[in-house]
């Protein structure tokens, strides 16, 4: 927005942090004059409006609040003379601008009041500084005797408040000078981000101010303070700030604008103020549990903490939504809370087991508006909830949660009363030193966590009382209790309905997440995973894919489960709906966190058994190039034989190696081979000495003649010992 320049305007400039009041505007806009309100100059500087702009609109230059304000309220009589004497002395003069902006022309008309009304014109400079830093009004000219106690003299010579009791003590008659350097120092050093205390501020002020340079015997300057009676104490320092403290500058200029109304804005209204009753807004929003869980594919695996989407109806407190998983907020999170918010909840909670009746949970139904916190709410797939749902999407400034106070007190319930005794639970002396790592304690997947959080809002939902909540006329009337299920059935009776329903497919394309999938010849890629349908099947979307190269198509998926995604036919605008194929079916009712994080984890085993795999394709390496070096070293002389005799003989050496190969890998051996055989045989085998040779060989014709008479037993083989048979 376009800045005009406005005289008595009070500017701050950040580069020299001084104050500056605009006196006077030319007509066009071109120049202008003004005056420094904390410098001890008296002549006014001349400035370009167009600079001026462009320092407003860049921040350099800040339009601030007049620090100078003067009022009739306890001036005496003698005061209002002395006031109207000065205003009808100088007015002739301060009517003529922007002469007396000038310095000649300045001089020139203070003289010619000088003459005609007998003063000093040196004393007319000080009333006419005086005129401009206060404002340019007539009551510029009351004296000061309100920042001087009662304005009697012989009180100035004495310091007010309790005596010191020591010498040594700084302290001072406090001046308006004095004042101006407490809210210089308070405004330069206090009131800036940096959490600088009122001690330091004030002892800033006295280097600034209350001192003066001098040099030590080696010629280096350092910093003199003035003497101590002309000092003020940190006791008037801290007086002087307390008895001008602005609360709400203070923290808007310490902690921020967002801080402030965060903690420090006065709480007058209330988050369902003239709400017209159930769904007229809903409040949604995640946090992250204060527990650890486990994997559901290897429960040794902690996966980490898990992050809760709700959705609360801000009438009655009900919560309509919700989710669990595992990936950080987001609009996945966001989709599914609000699919939920619009789901039939007995089903729901029948999927993990819990049977409720549909007078538990009648939450099925869409809002009129949703507040959001700026987050995946102000993306562009939130567009849909509006173009396509009709649902107004809010979103509150940035850091300002206590606008979602209703939500924000869920999760404070949720994190209080539900986790606490959970195995897992984060306490906080676990990052203190010595604290116990609950990490390892961890025995909950996502699914059973998820089925706690289900119990625990039906708790909240059916039996919680709202003491803090202030129910309206009616609702007194009808003696409703502040418990979120009541309230919601109150409003549906008696107030305007806001609900509305729409088909789940039609909710569900709104919601679900849009993406690009690659058709290629072994089916739909998606996030890693491969599906396929009877209608790529009869399309032939695999064979082209195959014949052409892959190419992409529109695709829609619930990160719930990715068993299944929605593809947009590359032939028409038909929706599809695919299946992993058989040998991707252990992905099959995961959550896509979960499928990334099984993913993630195959790729770090992947990664390590290649770092082995490379560990022995260097030793590989190595061995090979030490039998490189051990051949390089055997053929190093070739007996001097000539290259060319060498190459000659290449084919009767291959056929001389290829039969000294052949005898050597040959399963049957010659008589030559096994002579030698025999020969080494004998050389390894030991030295007999005689007479255990003689023993050796009684012993073997012992056993050839028990063989020949076992032999001669046998009947047939000729004399058996047996009446009446013969050996012919």
């Amino acid at each position: 927005m376009e800045h005009n320049i406005f005289i008595n305007e009070v500017v701050y400039i950040e580069k020299e942090e001084q104050l500056y009041r605009v006196l006077w505007v030319s007509p066009e806009q071109e120049y202008g004059y003004w005056i420094s309100l904390e410098k001890q100059s008296r002549v006014p500087d001349r400035f370009i409006c167009p600079k001026m702009l462009e320092g407003i609109s860049t921040g350099a230059i800040t339009v601030v609040e007049d620090p100078v304000a003067i009022s009739e309220g306890n001036v005496s009589e003698t005061a209002k003379e002395k006031r109207d004497e000065w205003w009808h002395i100088l007015k002739p003069v301060l009517e003529c601008e922007p002469d007396i902006y000038e310095r000649r022309r300045r001089g020139e008309l203070l003289s010619e009041v000088a003459k005609r009304n007998n003063r000093d014109k040196a004393n007319l400079y000080r009333y006419l500084v005086k005129y401009w830093k206060k404002g340019k009004t007539p009551n510029a000219f009351l004296p000061d005797y309100r920042n001087c106690g009662k304005g009697d003299k012989t009180q100035k010579e004495k310091k007010l408040g309790r005596p010191v009791k020591h010498d040594g003590s700084f302290g001072k008659v406090i001046t308006i000078e004095d004042v101006g350097y407490f809210e210089a120092a308070i405004r330069k050093y206090y009131l800036k981000r940096k959490d600088v205390t009122i001690k330091s501020t004030y002892e800033k002020m006295l280097g600034d101010f209350y001192s003066v340079t001098a040099q030590d015997q080696n010629g280096n300057e350092y910093l003199q303070l003035l003497p101590e009676n002309q000092i003020p104490s940190i006791t008037q320092f801290r007086y002087w700030y307390k008895k001008n403290q602005n609360i709400k500058t203070e923290i808007q200029k310490r902690k921020g604008d967002a801080k402030f109304e965060l903690t420090g804005r006065a709480i007058t209204g209330r988050s369902d103020y003239q709400l017209m009753g159930p769904g007229a807004k809903y409040q949604i929003d995640a946090t992250v549990g204060d527990i650890y869980l486990v994997s559901q594919f290897d429960r040794s695996d902690i996966i980490g903490r898990p992050v809760m989407y709700f959705v609360m109806d801000s009438y009655s407190r009900m919560v309509t939504g919700m989710y669990v998983g595992l990936e950080g907020p987001s609009w996945a999170g966001a989709m599914m809370a609000i699919e939920n918010a619009a789901s039939d909840k007995v089903a729901y909670c029948a999927s993990y087991g819990i049977t409720i009746t549909e007078d538990e949970w009648p939450c099925h139904h869409l809002p009129t508006a949703i507040l959001g916190d700026r987050g995946e709410m102000e993306s562009k797939l939130a567009d849909n909830l509006i173009q396509m749902l009709g649902v107004r999407v809010e979103n509150a400034p940035p850091y300002r949660a206590d606008l979602k106070g209703i939500i924000e007190q869920h999760f404070r319930t949720i994190n209080t009363n539900a986790l606490p005794f959970l195995p897992g639970k984060v306490f906080p002396d676990m990052s203190e030193r010595g604290g116990r790592d609950y990490r390892l304690d961890a025995k909950l997947d996502i699914r059973q966590f998820t089925e706690i959080i289900i119990r625990c809002v039906l708790y909240y939902n059916n039996s919680h009382c709202m003491d803090y909540f202030e129910k309206n006329e009616q609702m007194k009337q009808v003696g409703v209790d502040a418990v979120p299920l009541k309230l919601w059935n109150f409003g549906i009776r008696y107030c305007s309905g806001c609900l509305r329903t729409v088909p789940k497919d039609t909710l569900r394309l709104a919601l679900m997440p849009v993406d690009k999938a690659s058709v290629t010849e072994r089916g739909i890629r998606f996030k890693g995973m491969y599906y396929s349908c009877e209608e790529a099947l009869k399309g032939l979307w695999f064979e082209k894919a195959r014949a052409k190269g892959a190419y992409r198509v529109k695709i829609y998926y619930d990160p719930r489960d990715m068993g299944v995604i929605l593809a947009e036919s590359p032939n028409s605008a038909e929706i599809v709906r695919c299946k992993l194929v058989d040998w991707e079916t252990k992905y099959a009712g995961k959550q896509l966190d979960e499928v990334r994080y099984e993913q993630e984890k195959e790729k770090i085993r992947s990664k390590k058994v290649k770092a082995k795999e490379m560990e022995a394709k260097i030793n590989l390496g190595k061995q090979i190039e030490n039998i490189v070096d051990s051949a390089e070293k055997k053929s190093s002389s070739n007996n001097g034989i000539p290259k060319a005799e060498r190459i000659r003989n290449i084919r009767s050496n291959r056929r001389n190696e290829r039969e000294e190969i052949r005898k050597q890998e040959a399963f049957t051996e010659n008589e030559t081979d096994q002579e030698e055989k025999k020969d080494m045989q004998a050389a390894r085998e030991p030295e007999v000495s005689p007479i255990m040779r003689l023993i050796q060989q009684q012993v073997e014709e012992e056993i050839k003649d028990d063989a020949l008479y076992r032999q001669s037993r046998v009947p047939g083989t000729g004399d058996t010992g047996v009446p009446g048979e013969s050996s012919d």
